[in-house]
């Protein structure tokens, strides 16, 4: 059990805390230790839904990253318990919505999505240095920023160069036209929620081209966990935006895919 104090929060660590450490260790190559302190924010999570003090979707959010951790380790069936209780939880969102209004948590979910495909990213040099994946890009320096958020425009013309290479010899750039567009469609993400304006209606098309993308890739007998990653980032996302019914059908559909 973490036992460290994070400042701003009286009644113990708070979730940036243990997700900024969580993120550091995994970073670290100490994925074991990140997997246990990253836990401790959802059993967190489940003691302050019970009073009131978190948002289903903040929930629901923790245990998805949480089933991405335990499944990378090996450890299944612990995956499947953290997807089917995320389940019952987007039932009811899907059914009643929110159990009390809450507003601007939309960043909870934007940092587990960055962390989540920090594997993808170019190793940091001198000339462009990695960002920290558990925080806030606020507390990124402006250096860091600049180089992460600059590149979206070579990041959207190499997708795009990739899509036209991609019609032409599927088999061969499909993969990583599917790996591209992840990464694009993270970035282009961070990069909206750091403006706070027009922030999902800009970002359906790129969840959904990602599924579209990950269904071709199926279609042609190659690696399907593509496709259900990338209908659990749509789910995610859909909550995000409120549409909790169809973040619902594609959880759903996501753990339908077989492995």
């Amino acid at each position: 059990m973490v036992r460290a104090q994070s400042a701003g929060d009286a009644d113990g660590v708070s979730f940036w805390f243990l997700m900024q450490w969580a993120a550091e260790l995994q970073a670290a190559g100490r994925h074991d230790e990140a997997l246990g302190v990253f836990t401790d924010g959802v059993h967190d999570g489940r003691a302050r839904l019970e009073v009131g003090r978190v948002p289903l979707a903040e929930l629901t959010w923790r245990l998805a990253h949480q089933a991405g951790m335990l499944e990378a380790a090996g450890r299944h069936a612990e995956a499947d318990r953290a997807r089917e209780e995320a389940l019952a939880l987007l039932a009811e969102l899907a059914e009643t919505g929110e159990r009390r209004t809450w507003s601007n948590i939309e960043s909870w979910w934007c940092i587990q999505f960055a962390w989540s495909g920090r594997s993808a990213e170019p190793a940091a040099c001198s000339g462009a240095p990695a960002p920290a994946f558990g925080t806030d890009v606020g507390h990124w320096s402006p250096d860091v920023r600049r180089t992460y958020f600059d590149g979206l425009p070579h990041l959207e013309k190499q997708v795009a160069d990739l899509g036209k290479a991609a019609a032409a010899d599927p088999d061969g750039c499909l993969p990583d036209l599917v790996l591209l567009h992840r990464r694009l469609t993270i970035r282009a993400t961070r990069d909206r929620n750091r403006h706070a304006c027009g922030f999902h209606g800009p970002l359906r098309p790129l969840f959904d081209e990602q599924v579209a993308l990950t269904r071709r890739l199926a279609g042609t007998g190659q690696d399907q966990v593509p496709l259900r990653q990338a209908l659990t980032d749509r789910c995610l996302f859909l909550i995000a935006a409120r549409r909790y019914g169809e973040a619902y059908d594609d959880w759903v559909e996501a753990f339908a895919v077989p492995d």
